[in-house]
């Protein structure tokens, strides 16, 4: 695997944010259905760091350099959502022209801070095997295209029209490549207790974001077995997809 194929696709894979947007465009998607495919896409996602990267780092680099890299991936993003607030979804303010300004601010810090990790993850999968970062590269596909929708109000908010709400989602690619390119180029043949750990990094950081994600959708459930029933698919959907790969 070579670092441009890696670079395309964690690109891809941070902007396809766009496809739910064009989602939102063509459709109409009732928010009951919309908290369901959060949650079941964040379901997806963790069921592939847990029963695919974790173990994986800890096969090549023991439990103790896995448990020290996760440990750290959830310290550093629970620092910086402190340091940079953000939102992954709808915002409502009084004044409107603050509104403006701190919707805009808020959208992009979420999409930074989510795809950041996003794309370590993609790149560290990459750097273990092709078929690890391709499962991770299908499971935050799953996860962005839900998040995608969740953005469009907010970011139709900022006054933006079809095309430059589209154009923003479709930029959300931009740190996904970074992240990829650097954790790839960190990791790739590198020992193993460094892989390990760069592995279990971007695992810790990105489940901290998707328990951070899940937990404001989870408290606007009116029925609470509707937040059993989309989890168990998604963890059932990236088991599947643990077994394709």
């Amino acid at each position: 695997m070579d670092i441009a194929s890696v670079l395309l696709i964690s690109f891809l894979a941070g902007a396809s944010t766009v496809l739910g947007g064009l989602a939102c465009i063509m459709l109409k998607i009732e928010k009951r259905v919309l908290k369901f495919l959060l949650t079941a896409s964040t379901g997806a996602v963790l069921a592939v760091i847990l029963l695919g990267m974790l173990p994986a780092a800890m096969e090549i680099g023991g439990v103790g350099y896995a448990a020290l890299g996760f440990i750290l991936g959830g310290v550093v993003m629970m620092v910086t959502g402190t340091l940079f607030p953000h939102t992954y979804g709808d915002e409502k303010y009084e004044d409107r022209l603050y509104s403006l300004l701190k919707t805009g601010t808020l959208v992009i810090s979420g999409m930074i801070i989510y795809n950041l990790p996003a794309g370590l993850l993609l790149g560290s999968g990459f750097a273990f095997s092709f078929a690890l970062g391709a499962i991770m590269a299908i499971a935050i596909v799953l996860q962005n295209i839900p998040r995608g929708m969740a953005l469009n109000a907010p970011l139709h908010r900022m006054e933006l029209n079809r095309p430059g709400v589209l154009f923003a989602m479709l930029m959300a690619g931009v740190p996904a490549i970074a992240g990829g390119m650097l954790a790839f180029a960190a990791l790739a043949g590198s020992v193993p207790v460094l892989k390990a750990s760069g592995m279990a990094f971007s695992a810790g950081a990105v489940l901290f974001i998707c328990a951070e994600q899940l937990i404001p959708v989870v408290k606007s459930y009116s029925r609470i077995h509707e937040v059993a029933i989309a989890l168990f698919l998604g963890v059932f959907v990236g088991v599947l997809l643990l077994g394709i790969g």
